[in-house]
């Protein structure tokens, strides 16, 4: 029966997972030795990166869906919850989710009183801090 060869050993096989070679001192006091090849980079937030992305041309500028909320009696938005729910989904005026219904009765309402009170153009921009919050 033929010998099997004998194992290969790595050069890896001593050293820790987690302590890279270099990092320990080399001698007493010193504080280590550092590697000419590590780079350290700083760390960039999701909006930095989108911002830079913009500004380099390499992407659009991404779509942000700020929050919008209303208060209402609970059983009025017991039956806005059920008219949306129990239009059937085979209805072509069924939207995919609550949300698209929220806004699409929004948008609805916006386009009327546009027509209604500025001749079909745009209102002027309200920043979201300047509307009063809660019940009136």
């Amino acid at each position: 029966m033929a010998q099997r060869p004998e194992r290969r050993k790595s050069a890896l096989g001593a050293a820790h997972p987690i302590e890279h070679q270099n990092s320990q001192p080399t001698e007493p006091g010193e504080r280590g030795a550092v590697d000419s090849r590590v780079v350290v980079q700083p760390i960039v937030t999701k909006e930095e990166q989108a911002e830079r992305q913009v500004r380099d041309g390499r992407t659009a500028k991404p779509k942000v869906q700020p929050k919008g909320s209303f208060y209402a009696d609970e059983d009025v938005l017991e039956r806005i919850r059920a008219a949306w729910f129990h239009t059937p989904t085979t209805a072509a005026e069924r939207e995919a989710s609550f949300s698209d219904f929220l806004r699409e009765a929004a948008l609805d309402r916006m386009l009327r009183r546009e027509n209604t009170y500025n001749d079909g153009k745009p209102f002027p921009v309200v920043a979201s801090g300047k509307i009063a919050r809660g019940r009136r």
